[in-house]
């Protein structure tokens, strides 16, 4: 059951990532540049990227065997990693001692950075939306006057 979730799992971060190099792509290739499809384009790649690092982090040092031959019989702290059993999810620590760390060192940084620019992205989708829509709406005002407007003259 929890390899199909995975796999389910899997798919769905694979079809982010596509699915948003699709949009992103098709708005470079048209050159629309405050188009809200080129952000939402971006979120879901950076989003999709952001949860993979955080993945790769969390499963960090989880090989198959046991905390003590991943880090070492000579290196591993039962008590220091009792201790911080109830750490925060983030920043991710896989912890073997005081001192040494299985999650690699890009990770925290990496979803981070892919987090804010997540959240970026989907703020410019919402103001490109918005900016998109106010340009139909008074647009579709414009071209009501001058039928008003031409239908008076006629009569």
């Amino acid at each position: 059951m929890i390899v199909v979730l995975a796999w389910i799992f899997a798919c769905a971060l694979l079809y982010g990532l596509v699915k948003g190099g699709v949009l992103v792509f098709r708005a470079v290739r048209a050159r629309a540049w405050r188009a809200p499809g080129l952000w939402a384009g971006g979120a879901l790649m950076a989003g999709a990227a952001t949860t993979g690092a955080y993945l790769a982090g969390a499963f960090a040092g989880l090989g198959g065997m046991d905390m003590g031959e991943t880090c070492g019989e000579d290196q591993y702290d039962s008590a220091f990693v009792a201790a911080h059993q109830n750490d925060p999810l983030f920043p991710l620590h896989n912890w073997c001692n005081a001192e040494h760390d299985l999650v690699p060192s890009w990770v925290n940084p990496t979803v981070t950075g892919l987090a804010v620019l997540t959240a970026v992205c989907l703020a410019m989708t919402a103001v490109t939306g918005v900016a998109r829509i106010s340009r139909t709406l008074s647009a579709r005002r414009v071209q009501a006057a001058q039928e008003t407007q031409q239908r008076e003259q006629k009569a």
